[in-house]
């Protein structure tokens, strides 16, 4: 069950900041936040968080 809910959580978390494949700063630092949401709630686990924090980092540099 925790799996599913990882799952969900990190897809959710995909389409909301990696629909437009790119981030601003602003974008970028809310998607931060969020990751960490999920990670300090137990939502998600250090891995999932850092696979995140990845994704996000991608996206801010396409900006650039």
């Amino acid at each position: 069950m925790e799996c599913k809910k990882a799952t969900s959580a990190m897809l959710e978390w995909r389409s909301r900041f990696l629909s437009a494949d790119s981030l601003e700063e602003e974008q970028y630092d809310q998607a931060l936040r969020s990751a960490e949401a999920l990670e300090q709630s137990g939502v998600i686990s250090a891995l999932e968080w850092i696979e995140l924090v990845k994704a996000a980092n991608a996206a801010l540099l396409r900006v650039r």
